[in-house]
């Protein structure tokens, strides 16, 4: 069965003490008012009888009415009614009177004799408190006894009905009027149980629609088929639910498209409100500070300090913006602004937590690069600028002299116009405009043209390059005078540190082809390694020579391009190694009986390196 709510109980509970105290005010009522009824009956009656009584003895029927007959009369009256009775007759002329009653207790009563002697003077008397004895009452009716047409009176008669006997008989009425009660009192208690429970059905259906919304169910609706105002109620509950549902479902989404929209900021956001509770935060700022288990503010950012400030800006209602410093170099820009209602004013504030780390290093870069492009173009043509003077003033006379200022002046134009080129080509290669064509072509043979190349720039300097490769190498793919510019460029560099030696080697694994670059120089310090690839970046040992400082940027963009390996190891004050890699080349063709064999012409191996 299913359990009743408090609801029901308290009103069923207020039903059966209703019952209870109707039905024991009407009993008492009925007590109360219907015993004073009922002694007014019974004298009413009474005096019916008496009046009867004596009408029979002054007019009988048959005209010969003794008083032996009429005492017979009363026996019967009284027997039937429960009714005493005192007949008292005129004796004779001397005015005695003798009397017949059936009363055993009162017929010397002083109280009676007082009705007597009223009675006896020809009055009628109705009393419904008559004291019969000290202790009790009862109802009477006297009437005087007439003889004949001129109406001698010769007696009395009293009727008389005890109290006590009017209260019993009351009294048997009442207790049956009681056990009636407690017989119907289950029947009244089942009706209201039924009574209630159909009122409060309606009720208590609303009462688990209205549950079920706070759970979350907003599809549940309450019958509206109820009459009155209950039809009303069960309308509004449902059109609420509709409207309540129809903004859930539309909050939900607008939750769900700001979630996504968060989790797709590469920067981190974070929202409180006025109370300085966490609202809202996405996972780029829980990567950013490496939290997982978020509970509070200080579980998300770990710092008072930023949240002290997003206090601030709600207090303030003025957006502020911050630089915050993270372990590792990193650099934060964070910028919290107030968020505004329409009714409330400022109800909290948004903080954008942006990774300016690479901004700035860029930025870095960005400076860095237009002081190199400032320092190298400056320096050439400071050069230029300090041969030229003295030429064009006439100062230098001897043609030997000019022989060698302009000679000079023509490695000076040289390099700046080497470095010009230089630039053009990594921009070219920075923008994805530099085409490359991809052939098939031996590695051992490009190692051995450009080994060649190098010979006499080398013995001049004393250094001795060699060749280590294999015979069974396998062809390569790819761009074979872009791999000869990065081979020029590494033995370049080699050649200004190496010491007596630069190696050249070509291995090669199940996928690719492996090319060394390695000298016996001065080698590169570890913390230098990362940076080797940057534009304009020079070792401080490197600075005397005259390098444009993007050879190695130009070769890295380059393999970059095609899409391999450029690699540098070096041991500081031994040696220094370039490695890159080349994709081995993968003929498709199936070979068929009807098909000549394919073949694969080689590029031409004789070409000029810029």
């Amino acid at each position: 069965m299913k359990r009743k709510g408090e609801v029901f109980r308290r009103a069923f509970l207020i039903c059966i003490v209703l019952v209870l105290i109707c039905i024991v005010l009407l009993l008492a009522a009925y007590t109360y008012f219907g015993r004073r009824t009922y002694v007014h009956l019974e004298r009413e009656q009474l005096n019916k009888t008496a009046d009867s009584a004596q009408e029979l003895f002054a007019n009988p029927s048959d005209q010969t009415l003794s008083r032996t007959t009429f005492l017979e009369y009363l026996d019967a009256i009284s027997y039937s009614n429960e009714t005493s009775y005192i007949m008292l007759f005129s004796k004779g002329e001397d005015g005695t009177y003798y009397y017949n009653t059936n009363i055993e207790n009162y017929q010397d009563s002083p109280y009676i004799r007082e009705i007597y002697d009223r009675v006896l003077s020809g009055e009628e008397l109705e009393l419904s408190n008559f004291r019969i004895s000290e202790s009790d009452n009862a109802i009477c009716a006297a009437r005087p006894l007439y003889l004949g047409a001129d109406r001698q009176l010769i007696g009395c008669f009293i009727l008389i009905k005890e109290i006590s006997n009017v209260n019993s008989a009351f009294t048997r009425l009442s207790r049956s009027l009681w056990i009636v009660s407690f017989f119907l009192l289950p029947l009244l208690i089942l009706t209201a149980y039924f009574a209630v429970n159909q009122m409060l059905n309606p009720l208590s259906e609303m009462t688990n629609v209205a549950r079920q919304l706070s759970k979350g169910n907003y599809g549940v609706r309450a019958k509206e088929d109820y009459p009155g105002e209950l039809g009303l109620f069960a309308r509004t509950l449902n059109n609420m639910s509709k409207a309540l549902s129809s903004t859930i479902r539309q909050l939900e989404s607008e939750k769900r498209q700001l979630g996504y929209i968060l989790s797709s900021f590469s920067d981190g956001v974070a929202a409180i409100n006025r109370q300085g509770e966490l609202t809202h935060y996405n996972p780029a700022l829980m990567k950013l500070f490496g939290t997982v288990d978020i509970h509070s503010p200080m579980d998300l950012v770990p710092d008072r300090s930023i949240w002290d400030a997003f206090d601030d800006v709600v207090e303030s209602e003025e957006p502020r913006m911050f630089h915050y410093n993270l372990p590792g170099e990193r650099t934060l820009w964070i910028t919290i602004v107030p968020v505004f209602s329409d009714s409330d004013g400022c109800v909290g504030a948004v903080g954008v937590f942006k990774d300016a780390t690479e901004i700035e290093k860029l930025e870095k870069m960005r400076n860095e690069y237009v002081a190199n492009i400032s320092h190298e173009l400056r320096t050439p043509l400071t050069s230029l600028r300090g041969l030229l003077e003295p030429l064009s003033d006439g100062m230098v006379k001897d043609p030997e002299a000019q022989k060698r200022y302009y000679s000079i002046m023509l490695h000076e134009v040289e390099r700046l116009s080497r470095l010009i080129t230089d630039m053009l080509q990594l921009s070219r290669l920075q923008a994805g405009t530099e085409t490359m064509e991809m052939t098939m072509f031996d590695v051992n043979e490009l190692l051995e043209e450009v080994m060649q190349s190098f010979q006499t720039t080398a013995k001049k300097r004393n250094i001795r390059i060699e060749l280590e490769t294999h015979e069974d190498l396998s062809p390569v793919l790819s761009d074979r005078d872009r791999i000869e510019q990065v081979l020029v460029i590494l033995i370049d560099n080699a050649l200004r540190y190496a010491k007596t030696t630069i190696r050249l080697r070509a291995t090669d694994d199940a996928h690719e082809v492996f090319v060394d670059v390695w000298d016996d120089g001065i080698g590169i310090a570890k913390e230098n390694l990362p940076r080797l690839f940057e534009r304009f970046y020079k070792v401080d040992s490197s600075r005397k020579d005259g390098g444009t400082g993007l050879g190695l940027s130009i070769a890295k963009k380059i393999m970059d391009q095609l899409e391999e390996q450029l690699e540098v190891d070096s041991r500081e004050g031994e040696w220094t190694c370039f490695r890159f890699t080349l994709k081995k080349y993968i003929s498709n063709a199936i070979p068929l009986s009807s098909v000549p064999d394919l073949v694969i012409q080689p590029v031409d191996q004789h070409h000029t390196t810029e």
